[in-house]
């Protein structure tokens, strides 16, 4: 299997395990928070919002409830958005490839992608941020984060399901230099600790963009 298919069948694999365990972490996660408000703020008004990497929809939701109605969650995973129609019912969701988007030049106010590059190469980041790029409206704002350093993990297992797949880490400055190579500015970019309490420890990357 290629990458891609790793991913996807990892996630389809789990799905209704990680929407179990993952629905409520944005609780415990208060610079998250505070990022995802002032970006359903912001972009409210401005056209179709699309949470790439939606997973259960717990951060297309959070967007939602907090203003950013016009929105739609993408997932590669058929399961994982199986599990975000159901918690979520009132919001779109629908599979997607964030290395082939099904979306007309310019037809998105804004773009999410908290996480959902962990499984890329930096090759297919760049094509991914392209895609990105590609889609959105110019002026429009892309947000997306990210675990920070440069180690690579592997899995054979998640929520005790046989899986086989990647988990890469990168450098902040890396991602910065792949946006601005895709037609992005960046607003801000910024790093934290590890929380004390996560179970999964590492710096997170935050990045806010503007398409150029």
């Amino acid at each position: 299997m290629n990458s891609q298919e790793k991913v996807l069948h990892c996630y389809n694999t789990v799905a209704d395990d990680y929407a179990a365990d993952r629905w409520d972490e944005l609780s415990k996660k208060h610079l998250d928070t505070l990022l995802l408000k002032e970006f359903a703020t912001v972009n409210k008004d401005k056209g179709l919002c699309a949470d790439f990497g939606c997973g259960p929809g717990q951060t297309t939701r959070f967007l939602y409830d907090n203003g950013l109605k016009d929105i739609v969650g993408i997932d590669l995973s058929p399961a994982m958005v199986n599990a975000a129609r159901k918690l979520s019912p009132q919001i779109k969701f629908e599979t997607g490839d964030l290395l082939n988007i099904d979306y007309p030049p310019g037809a998105l106010g804004s773009a999410l992608a908290f996480y959902a590059i962990v499984h890329f190469s930096s090759d297919e980041i760049k094509k991914c941020f392209g895609e990105i790029s590609r889609v959105l409206k110019t002026g429009g704002e892309f947000l997306l984060s990210f675990h920070v350093g440069d180690e690579i993990l592997h899995y054979d297992k998640a929520h005790d399901k046989e899986v086989d797949i990647d988990l890469y880490y990168f450098k902040t400055d890396d991602i910065v230099a792949l946006l601005y190579e895709t037609g992005f500015n960046i607003f801000e970019a910024i790093e934290r600790r590890p929380h004390d309490d996560a179970k999964f420890k590492s710096r997170r990357g935050y990045i806010w963009a503007v398409k150029k």
